[in-house]
Parts: structure tokens; C-alpha cells; sequence
């Protein structure tokens, strides 16, 4: 059965990740839900471009991220259905991103 699942940010500790730090708001395993999370990117992020089999949405909460050529700023979302190629990804000056993945496992 699904259940509503909620977190705090406060709660949730920051933890260092393969581009990063991330603090896991919600987390599931595949086929059990989404996963929400707040990215935290500096000035090395250089993710090259990639997919992914699931859908996806960035929800810019401080600095500002490029995907590709184009720029996103604080307010700005991002939507990238599953199977899109995007990037490369960077964030010259520091971001602080929501992402939530849909089914992507955890």
C-alpha cells in the first residue's frame, strides 16, 4: 500500500554524493515511488551529457545551473521526460537544486 511519505529539511543531513552533497528528502526503492532530493553543485560540476530511464524535474532554489548552453536561475524548472539526452551540467557559481525523479530508484 502507498503512504503519503514527508520530510523536513532541518531532519535531513547532507551527505556527500558522486557530484556533490545531496540531502534525501524522500527515497525509494525502484518500482516504490519517486525520489526527492536537494542537489548541491559548485564550480568543478561537469556532468556530461546523459539520460535516464525515468522522468525528472529540477527546481532551481539558489545560484544557477546550465544545461548545455542555457543558463537556469533561481524559480526556474526544468522538466526532462525519461529517455532525453541533457548537459553537460555545470554550475559555475554554485546551485542548490530540487530534483525529483520519478520511479528512479534508490
Amino acid at each position: 500500500m502507498v503512504q503519503m511519505q514527508t520530510a523536513n529539511i532541518n531532519d535531513v543531513e547532507k551527505v556527500k554524493t558522486g557530484n556533490g552533497m545531496t540531502r534525501f528528502l524522500v527515497k525509494n526503492h525502484k518500482g516504490e515511488g519517486a525520489n526527492i532530493m536537494i542537489r548541491y553543485w559548485g564550480p568543478e560540476t561537469n556532468i556530461p551529457i546523459h539520460s535516464h530511464p525515468y522522468d525528472e524535474m529540477w527546481y532551481v532554489l539558489e545560484g544557477e545551473v546550465e544545461f548545455g548552453e542555457t543558463a537556469y536561475g533561481e524559480g526556474s524548472v526544468v522538466y526532462i521526460p525519461a529517455g532525453v539526452a541533457y548537459g553537460p551540467t555545470r554550475a559555475p557559481k554554485g546551485v542548490a537544486l530540487l530534483r525529483y525523479a520519478e520511479d528512479a530508484g534508490g
